[in-house]
């Protein structure tokens, strides 16, 4: 149950984080605090009706995929490729550019070892914590990354992103000081850049600092993965054993605040599990097909209970609808 509760949690997080952000995506951390004076903080586009992107649905993905693989590298990659070309056909909005090629490619007949293309952008990050919390050793985990980050995106610095987040949630549950789990994530770095920001983002947590002038978020987060991944994983250290505060401190940094609340929403999942996210939050999570209850029973599959059916394409009238209602709330948000 302990488990079951963990990996609920994180599908959950994301689900939470995901849509809180979403609403907020794109704005300057002024804005942001401008509009959190005006309304309380809550996973709603409209009158309460929340929507998640694709944070969400890439991580449910990435869930199937792993029960179907049972956890074997190659098999996932060729699953998650299968489910990627479902979820393009479903016509999903705000799809990332990088994700966009790469699910072309797939549905061309491109293998998932040649689909990715050369981004740095944040897609395989944020479906990373998941295979971070169900790899059985951290060479499985380089194994389960490489296989889901080359699907879509080809550049190492996507890659060691994604291990960072997968690393984070495989050490959420020991309890080290936040400062100390991101010094280590960034000594196993692969690249410069993430490895500097990390640094930059365990030295504010160590001093108690905001890391916005430390790192260059002054404007907001941008949707590339050096600074989406350190982001969330400060937003996630400043608030051990906060889920709903890590998701506002993530939202309130501005920029991609969707991915990086996400991301934030998924590791407090890890640590703390399902139960310790917001009760009232979780009761706004009213989109579909992935209900809260669909992901819950996504974590029972992948303890050994039934895997749920697949809905991806019954999406397709949601996201036409989801299309235009985020597009209706971008012109009221330019309006105002």
């Amino acid at each position: 149950m302990e488990r079951r509760d963990q990996i609920a949690g994180i599908l959950l997080g994301t689900a939470l984080g995901d849509a809180v952000g979403l609403p907020f995506e794109g704005l300057s951390p002024q804005r942001v605090a401008r509009r959190l004076r005006r309304r309380a903080l809550a996973p709603s586009v409209w009158r309460g009706w929340s929507f998640v992107s694709d944070d969400t649905e890439h991580t449910a993905l990435v869930a199937r995929a792993l029960v179907t693989s049972r956890g074997d590298p190659r098999a996932l990659a060729r699953h998650l490729g299968r489910g990627l070309r479902r979820w393009f056909w479903s016509l999903p909005p705000g799809i990332g550019w990088a994700t966009l090629r790469s699910a072309i490619k797939l549905t061309l007949g491109w293998s998932p070892e040649r689909s990715g293309v050369r981004s740095a952008g944040n897609g395989a990050s944020m479906r990373a914590a998941l295979l971070g919390a169900c790899a059985t050793d951290d060479a499985h985990l380089r194994r389960l990354i490489a296989a889901s980050t080359r699907t879509t995106h080809r550049d190492p610095r996507a890659e060691d992103a994604a291990r960072a987040v997968a690393r984070a949630a495989r050490a959420a549950r020991h309890g080290a000081p936040s400062a100390a789990v991101i010094d280590r994530l960034a000594a196993a770095s692969d690249t410069e850049p993430l490895r500097r920001s990390l640094d930059a983002v365990a030295d504010c947590l160590d001093r108690g600092a905001h890391p916005a002038a430390h790192v260059g978020w002054e404007h907001g987060v941008s949707g590339y993965c050096v600074d989406t991944v350190p982001a969330a994983l400060w937003a996630w250290g400043a608030h051990r054993g906060d889920p709903a505060a890590a998701i506002e401190a993530a939202v309130r940094l501005g920029g991609d605040t969707d991915s990086v609340a996400a991301i934030a929403g998924a590791l407090a999942g890890a640590e703390d599990g399902a139960a310790a996210l917001p009760g009232a939050w979780l009761q706004q999570l009213r989109d579909w097909p992935l209900t809260r209850a669909h992901l819950d029973a996504l974590a029972g599959a992948l303890c050994g209970g039934p895997l749920p059916r697949d809905r991806t394409l019954l999406a397709l009238p949601r996201n036409l609808v989801a299309g235009v209602a985020l597009g209706v709330h971008a012109l009221r948000r330019l309006a105002w």
